[in-house]
C-alpha cells in the first residue's frame, strides 16, 4: 500500500467516523466539525491526486 492509497484511506476513515459520530451519537461543534472535516476531503484529493500523477 503506498502513502498515496494511505492518505486516501485515512482520510475516508476521518470523515466516516466523523459523520458517524456526529449523526448518531453526540452533536459535534460546528467549530470542531468543519476543520475536521475538511481536513479528511483534503487528505482525500491529495491522495488521489498523487495517484494520477503516477
Amino acid at each position: 500500500m503506498s502513502n498515496k492509497s494511505k492518505l486516501i484511506s485515512i482520510g475516508v476513515i476521518i470523515y466516516i467516523i466523523l459523520n458517524s459520530v456526529g449523526r448518531f451519537v453526540i452533536d459535534i461543534p460546528n467549530i470542531i466539525y468543519i476543520p475536521i472535516a475538511i481536513l479528511g476531503i483534503i487528505m482525500i484529493l491529495v491522495g488521489a491526486f498523487f495517484e494520477k500523477r503516477k
